[in-house]
């Protein structure tokens, strides 16, 4: 059995998922390190006959039921109580590190005639390879599972691969939380970073401080047991739960419940107040028994204490901060800063945890080098970080709730430096549309030159974490928002950095995503929920329209954002077709690669298109219908009535195509017309600043088959 290196077996992937043999396919994500293909396959008519070597555990007798369970989700197939083919798992060794960045995670897989055997370094090795092993099971047209016959030898590139999850600005219930957590393990991501509070909310109860949950927690908080329920649960899948509580700003929950601890600048209330106060000893004990509560709730090594966003003007006029600063013989807001965070580093530390903060930490000035920076307004602040001799951990390019698609966050490696941020120009740019743009318009994001990454700073790249803000997005949109586009930074976090195909990603992504919903995740459920609000009786043309659109980029559907611009206050409810679209269409890309064959002069890749335009048509015409008795939907008619346009101009493409004639000047001027629409539309919110003044589409929809279209029409003479 030859070597297939990765690269190979993704162009393999390619070209059997967007042609007629999808069915054959090996489609895993994230890809392996190595894969050898053999002929042949293994039927697996029932459960495994499970033979275990070396070291076995609860965890892994846990893991090895659900696996089983899960075979029966994957095909459907009701036999698989009866018995089935050998699986041989030998671990190695058990692993004292098994939840730390030390944690034995290769792991060997075999396929053939015979049975499966899985070779793991540790016990997380064993749960990395059955995530490989249900990704590789299959069925045939008559139902019956097999998986084909291959050797797998894999091990992940970064030890740090998560995913952010804001519960305080909306609550996310313990199963959304579960269900993201399953979803992980299934892709190998494996660290969980809560972040617990905020300005809006406190999220875990307290029993040292009470208030917090019970006046700041606004009646959704998660109680100790229900914390430690799911630090369990996801350690059984090979996931860390790291909590952040954010300090000193982003903090108005906490002064909310204990008003006391705030800055009190000129005599202003400290009641709602956003920054607690550097120069209380009130407030350093209180964040010192509360971060040693939580502490013992949380047993990971590290602990994320924010350090974000402290506004120059933070505790200007504060009498106290100013005789702090003369005692102290500070002299800027940023050593008030570092102090605060030199204390809070003494009190973690001696509790034993690991402190991690977000990249502003190191513009307060020398902090101790253990704590971990976390960067994310650009990769210029990876560069600063490591050269300063910090780990670090790479979010910039990965914030999810920015709505970009899975291709932008997939563009951008770890090790990258100036890769992700505003260019210069942009930001003077910006700097002039609005005084309280300029606020936020800062040099920390703003691309600079930077060199690429030594060795030794590159081996201080502990790895990278999506992180999903959650402004607007509710406990409901969770799994719509987060998947399937965490699964692709996923192997960007654990594959070979040369695996870099978008075209394939997606055909992999597509194939990922389904088994996913097999078990369990619920962004289709929950957009057909949504769909039936808008809607009742009659949801179902809103999915088929919901299937070839997605929200627009970054923060345009923020309405609040302009409104504060304006001085005005709003609630945005998030109920919209904006809310229920997926960010990152799966259908209208398998339209794109249809287009492209299509083009191409593949017949049967021609005659599914056309069926597309047609469906399209008919869509538009009852989404006409409906909005007459559903006011909500009216807004999109717009969209839906250029998605009708682009398939009229779409079927003259493929006559054109199909009878060698170009198409006529007309034709040609009136696809350009709808085409150049709707790509102005999508390039207003292609930049963060810029996306809250640029020109709105209807509903704030993108229409994501647009590439694909116009693919036909270039082909066709236009």
């Amino acid at each position: 059995m030859p070597l297939r290196p990765v690269a190979a077996l993704a162009a393999a992937c390619t070209l059997a998922l967007l042609g007629p043999s999808a069915a054959a396919a090996v489609a895993l994500t994230p890809l392996p390190q190595s894969v050898r293909e053999s002929e042949g396959s293994l039927a697996l008519p029932g459960r495994f006959a499970i033979a275990w070597t070396g070291c076995r555990e609860p965890m892994l007798e846990r893991a090895a039921e659900r696996f089983q369970r899960d075979l029966g989700r994957l095909t459907g197939v009701e036999t698989f109580a009866a018995a089935g083919p050998r699986l041989e798992i030998a671990c190695a060794a058990a692993d004292p590190g098994a939840l730390s960045l030390e944690a034995r995670e290769a792991y060997r897989l075999q396929v053939t005639g015979e049975g499966v055997k899985l070779d793991a370094d540790g016990p997380i090795g064993v749960l990395r390879g059955l995530a490989t092993l249900r990704q590789l099971i299959e069925t045939g047209p008559d139902g019956a599972a097999a998986l084909p016959a291959v050797a797998i030898d894999d091990r992940p590139r970064f030890a740090w691969r998560g995913v952010t999850i804001d519960t305080a600005r909306h609550f996310m219930s313990i199963e959304t939380l579960r269900r993201q957590i399953d979803a992980m393990e299934q892709v190998k991501l494996n660290v969980l970073h809560l972040h617990l509070s905020d300005n809006e909310a406190f999220r875990v109860e307290s029993r040292r401080y009470p208030r917090l949950h019970e006046v700041a927690g606004h009646g959704q908080f998660y109680t100790q047991a229900q914390i430690r329920d799911l630090i369990a649960y996801a350690a059984d899948r090979g996931v860390r739960v790291v909590p952040e509580f954010d300090v000193p700003g982003h903090a108005r929950a906490m002064t909310l419940a204990y008003p006391e601890l705030a800055s009190n600048p000129a005599g202003a209330p400290a009641a709602g107040a956003q920054v607690l106060n550097p120069a209380s000893e009130a407030a350093y004990r209180f964040v010192t028994r509360l971060f040693d509560e939580m502490a013992g709730l949380f047993p990971d090594a590290y602990f994320h204490i924010g350090g974000d966003e402290v506004g120059d003007d933070a505790w200007a006029g504060d009498p106290q901060v100013e005789a702090l600063m003369k005692t102290e013989g500070l002299t800027t807001k940023a050593q008030v800063e570092a102090h605060f965070h030199r204390r809070i580093h003494q009190a973690l530390t001696r509790r034993g945890k690991i402190v991690v903060g977000w990249e502003e930490i190191i513009d307060t000035g020398t902090l101790p080098r253990d704590i971990v920076v976390q960067a994310w307004r650009t990769s210029n602040a990876t560069a600063r970080a490591t050269a300063l001799g910090h780990r670090t951990i790479v979010s910039a390019g990965y914030y999810l709730d920015l709505l970009n698609t899975a291709q932008f966050h997939y563009g951008f490696d770890p090790l990258d430096t100036s890769a992700a941020g505003m260019s210069p120009a942009d930001a003077d740019a910006a700097r002039k549309l609005h005084p309280l743009v300029g606020r936020f318009v800062t040099d920390g994001v703003v691309v600079q030159p930077m060199a690429p990454l030594t060795p030794e700073q590159e081996a201080l790249v502990l790895g990278g974490e999506a992180p999903i803000w959650a402004e607007l997005v509710t406990d409901e949109m969770l799994d719509n928002r987060l998947w399937p586009r965490a699964a692709a930074l996923a192997e960007r976090f654990w594959s070979p950095r040369e695996v870099r195909d978008t075209g394939d990603m997606y055909a992999r992504l597509a194939v990922q995503q389904d088994r996913l919903r097999r078990l369990g995740l619920q962004d289709q459920a929950a957009r057909a929920r949504m769909a039936s609000r808008l809607a009742p009786g009659a949801s179902e043309p809103l999915l088929v329209l919901l299937d070839l659109v997605g929200p627009v980029r970054n923060m345009a559907h923020d309405k609040r954002v302009p409104a504060a611009i304006a001085g005005k206050k709003i609630v945005q409810n998030l109920t919209a077709m904006a809310d229920a679209a997926p960010v990152d269409s799966l259908a209208a890309r398998a339209f794109l690669a249809r287009a492209e064959r299509a083009a191409s002069g593949e017949a049967a890749a021609r005659a599914a298109v056309r069926a597309d335009f047609e469906v399209w048509n008919a869509n538009h015409r009852r989404v006409v219908a409906i909005a007459q008795d559903h006011p909500a939907v009216r807004e999109a008619l717009p969209i839906s009535a250029d998605i009708a346009e682009m398939a009229a101009v779409g079927l003259l493409a493929l006559d054109a195509l199909e009878t060698g004639k170009p198409l006529a000047p007309e034709t040609a001027a009136r696809a350009k017309v709808v085409l150049d629409r709707a790509d102005a539309f999508e390039a207003a919110s292609a930049r963060p600043i810029f996306s809250f003044f640029g020109k709105r589409p209807p509903a704030d929809l993108i229409i994501m088959v647009t590439p694909g279209v116009r693919r036909l029409v270039e082909a066709a003479g236009g």
